[in-house]
């Protein structure tokens, strides 16, 4: 992680953090060594450590990017607080501080803006939603992504390979040409709009257009999140068709075919731990299950009990021991979700019950694994009462019923 620290003291020296939080903003010094500490802390619980080329992209956005140390700062303020687990702070402690960040954004100019710029506020955006969901929940956070949305069609817009024109003449954001942009922040936005539309069962954000394949070799996004990217592309059109949109979609015998014939591919990883390779493998395959039951439930309407669903799951149960213990297991948060719907036994429920309350604060995927605790106890405790049967219409009505979106 020594390049990550020479990183962080580089983007530092040109512009100290502007006094957001007035009182408490600490010197330059202490803010290397706070924010240091932060990105060390964040690293840690990525997929895996990131390649060369993210590392030398990141070091030039954010080493004249005022908006974006500004957003990793409050990065930092939100993990101390999460560190000291105090019982005074509550979730508007947290609210407050993000909501005067994003008005300092929000009045920020735009006019004239540069494709840098756009791709500068975009990453403070998104880094804003990411702390909306760790610090106070899926309803913030996903408020959050929403006000992203114009500043991520801002940038498409920027650049016209990324939408493609339609038989009507209307417009829709590609999304195999969206995955090899080199703007990160493109792929950020997309891949949240897919595990929000996923688990949290809204429409999602945008229409996209699905025409061309998705190249199944790393593209620069899966060291953060794990999710490969043939299946993002499945689920965002799984989303698509539940919401009902026009778009051309495929049918879902050929989006089975797909997840079917997929290969884990190779990752370029650099730090030789046998274990933690075994375990990114397990979770990428762990993604082949959680996408298959996706389509039987979310297409084909079957229920929680149909065999190929039941298979599945096994499967995931069986591959969450060999994560177990691992910093990565928080990248299993769908694979537990999703498996959890269709657990008919209580050994099950409970091994994913206790996962998932493990996911919380800075130990978070995305979103908060006990706030999908809840959903699944209103589910268990509804619909799949005594191992009944549940459809995916189920688990979504829990989820309205726990967090209001």
């Amino acid at each position: 992680m020594r390049h990550i620290s020479k990183s962080i003291e580089f983007l530092c020296t040109a512009i100290p953090p502007p006094p957001v939080f007035s009182a408490q903003t600490p010197g330059e010094s202490r803010f290397i060594h706070m924010l240091n500490d932060y990105q060390m802390q964040r690293s840690s619980f990525f997929f895996m450590p990131p390649p060369a080329q993210a590392r030398v992209y990141m070091m030039k956005r954010l080493s004249n990017s005022r908006i974006t140390k500004w957003a990793l700062y409050l990065g930092v303020r939100i993990f101390g607080a999460l560190d000291q687990d105090r019982s005074d702070w509550n979730t508007g402690g947290y609210i407050g501080w993000i909501d005067k960040f994003e008005q300092r954004m929000v009045h920020s100019t735009i006019k004239n803006s540069s494709l840098s710029d756009l791709a500068d506020r975009l990453m403070a955006q998104l880094e804003l939603t990411y702390l909306g969901f760790i610090a106070a929940g899926s309803t913030l956070g996903y408020q959050l992504l929403q006000k992203a949305l114009p500043g991520f069609l801002r940038l498409v817009a920027a650049d016209p390979n990324l939408v493609a024109e339609q038989p009507d003449g209307g417009l829709l954001v590609s999304f195999p040409r969206a995955f090899v942009t080199s703007l990160q922040e493109i792929k950020r936005f997309i891949i949240y709009d897919m595990a929000t539309g996923f688990l949290l069962g809204v429409p999602p954000l945008l229409e996209y257009d699905y025409y061309g394949k998705c190249d199944p070799v790393s593209h620069g996004s899966e060291w953060i999140h794990g999710v490969p990217v043939p299946l993002v592309e499945i689920i965002s059109q799984i989303n698509s068709w539940r919401a009902g949109f026009k778009v051309p979609l495929d049918d879902w015998q050929i989006l089975e075919s797909r997840v079917m014939v997929w290969e884990v591919q190779p990752l370029p990883i650099e730090d030789g731990d046998s274990r933690m390779n075994v375990a990114r493998l397990a979770i990428q395959e762990g993604w082949r299950h959680v996408v298959l039951i996706y389509i039987y439930m979310g297409i084909c309407g079957v229920s929680s009990h149909d065999s190929r669903v039941q298979a599945s799951i096994a499967q995931i149960i069986q591959l969450e021991g060999i994560v177990a213990g691992l910093p990565i297991s928080i990248h299993m948060l769908m694979h537990y979700v999703v498996a959890g719907m269709g657990a008919r036994y209580e050994q099950q429920r409970s091994i994913i019950r206790q996962k998932l309350v493990s996911f919380k604060g800075k130990g978070a995927w995305l979103f908060q694994g006990p706030e999908f605790t809840q959903i699944l106890d209103h589910l268990w405790h509804g619909a799949g009462a005594g191992g009944a049967p549940v459809m995916w219409d189920d688990y979504v009505q829990s989820r309205c019923t726990v967090i209001h979106i």
